[in-house]
């Protein structure tokens, strides 16, 4: 009898388990199916297909120099990298520096050697006194640095060598001048990436070089690329260094600091060959090699399983503190309005429609930027701010509706009885209302869970973003994806498990013959 529910539960799990094999599987099985072509000058792309970063200038040089281009955007340049390779696109721009990164350590993918623009980059600060200032402070760091000095950190960073890669941890800086928070987006190799657990890179390791010859302290903020100019902007973070390129139109928002990099844009495509699934080497031609592979360069190296674990416990915080006071707050919403107050169901009804009619995603941004803007507040505070707020929503109309479910009667009898109010809601009403309420409950906490998955774009490095770090490190998008979502499965059956019990403990029908005795004497 109970071999139905379980098989149910294994068929997900189990077709995710298939396409991640699948993607495992020698591309040449799909080679001949497509007629790719190759790609050996931008000429060629007038009619592709042109993967651009979400948040980056490059979509305006597409247009410029390849008006028949159609532009697609994505996330990362794990994305990119992933769209190219099964051929969601025929190619993506990136900065050559990143190109070169990408062709060392990703078979099957070169760069054009035409430039498609030039550009130069350098951090970015607030449009105020204060960014102004420190904009100035920057300045006269860049002036007396010795000379070739910005070339060494380049030659270093954008060089094959991973050993000589090493920097000042930003953790160490005495901040006897304060500390100042630095926007970033780790996730673009060589300039900014996660390795041993730490964010390194040429832009970080510059910033880190003004700090300490300032006497600053310096704490690094992870985060989408298309939200660092928003965090400066609104004073979220002091300044940012991500490979950002100076542009007139981000010079009327924010301040640029004297070119600090410079070079030229390329568009990344297939090689010859180079088909969806080709792993490039002769040890991952089969199956078990490849899924071996991956698992080594997901978590193994680097220790990169740490960064998933500490992507659970972020995640599993977020979630926790959202459901208890989320629920506190919807329950809490409910006792205010369920005796007819006039203003109390007025609040309620608008409060609920502005939550509710609000994409999660969009709301967390609003409190992150505006709402908190001015406020030194974390990103996972916020997200557990904004989570609460749609989760008490939930809870406020599942606890009206079980509510609602219980016979008026009940009411009538219990104050014949003489019952007040309150004793008759807390001890008759409710306990015959949370039965009704208890499975939609759990259904509301798996999506919370799954809601949790954008707040990458507050700054937050939950699960979802670590699995985004790390693709953009080993240019796999199966692997890292399938970790994250099994991982997800597994926290979610956790929960469904725990509101299970709950179910069961509270259900009338399922109390052991103890418990229905308890305070009647047996024995008379």
């Amino acid at each position: 009898m109970r071999l139905k529910p379980i098989l149910k539960r294994m068929i997900v799990p189990g077709i995710c388990l298939l396409f991640a094999l699948s993607a495992f599987l020698p591309g040449q099985v799909y080679a001949k199916e497509q007629d790719t072509g190759t790609f050996i000058s931008l000429f060629q792309l007038e009619k592709a297909r042109i993967g651009i970063q979400t948040g980056t200038s490059f979509d305006a040089s597409v247009k410029k120099k390849l008006p028949g281009a159609r532009v697609e955007y994505y996330n990362s340049k794990a994305d990119l990298v992933a769209a190219l390779s099964t051929h969601k696109i025929d190619a993506f721009v990136v900065d050559e520096p990143v190109a070169q990164i990408l062709v060392r350590e990703y078979d099957g993918v070169t760069y054009l050697p035409e430039y498609l623009d030039t550009y130069f980059f350098a951090p970015v600060f607030p449009r105020s006194k204060t960014g102004e200032a420190l904009r100035d402070r920057f300045n006269d760091f860049l002036r007396r640095l010795p000379e070739d000095s910005l070339d060494t950190l380049a030659d270093k960073w954008f060089g094959g060598d991973e050993e000589a890669k090493t920097m000042l941890d930003p953790d160490d800086l005495p901040a006897k001048n304060g500390t100042l928070r630095l926007a970033t987006a780790a996730g673009y190799a060589p300039f900014e990436y996660v390795r041993n657990g730490k964010i390194v890179g040429y832009d970080i390791e510059l910033a880190a070089m003004f700090c300490q010859s300032c006497g600053y302290g310096m704490e690094i903020v992870d985060m989408n690329f298309d939200g660092i100019l928003s965090a400066v902007q609104t004073g979220k973070c002091d300044f940012a260094a991500s490979g950002i390129n100076i542009t007139p139109e981000r010079m009327e928002s924010v301040l640029f600091s004297e070119s600090t990099f410079s070079g030229g844009t390329v568009m990344v495509v297939l090689e010859e060959d180079a088909f969806a699934g080709d792993s490039g080497g002769s040890g991952e031609d089969s199956l078990w090699g490849g899924i071996v592979s991956s698992f080594n360069k997901t978590f193994i190296r680097e220790n990169r399983w740490r960064l998933f674990v500490q992507g659970v416990n972020t995640t599993l915080l977020i979630t926790v503190l959202s459901i208890l006071f989320g629920t506190a707050l919807g329950f809490g919403a409910f006792l205010l309005c369920r005796n007819g107050n006039p203003a109390a169901n007025a609040i309620a009804r608008f409060c609920i429609w502005l939550v509710q009619g609000m994409p999660v995603v969009v709301l967390l941004m609003i409190l992150f930027y505006i709402v908190f803007g001015k406020i030194p507040i974390s990103g996972i505070a916020v997200a557990v701010v904004g989570f609460t707020l749609t989760f008490g929503a939930a809870v406020f109309g599942l606890v009206k509706m079980g509510v609602g479910t219980v016979d008026r009667g009940q009411y009538e009898a219990a104050y014949a009885l003489g019952h007040s109010n309150r004793r008759t809601f807390f001890r008759i009403i409710l306990p015959q209302a949370i039965p009704h309420i208890l499975p939609a409950y759990q259904a509301e906490i798996v999506g919370l869970i799954k809601a949790t998955a954008v707040v990458g774009y507050i700054a937050v490095q939950d699960l979802t973003r670590m699995g985004d770090i790390v693709r953009s490190r080993t240019y796999e998008a199966f692997f890292p994806l399938i970790a994250v979502t099994v991982i997800y499965f597994v926290m979610e059956g956790l929960l469904n498990m725990l509101v299970g019990w709950l179910r069961t403990k509270s259900d009338p029908k399922k109390r052991s013959k103890s418990r229905i005795l308890k305070g009647i004497k047996t024995d008379d």
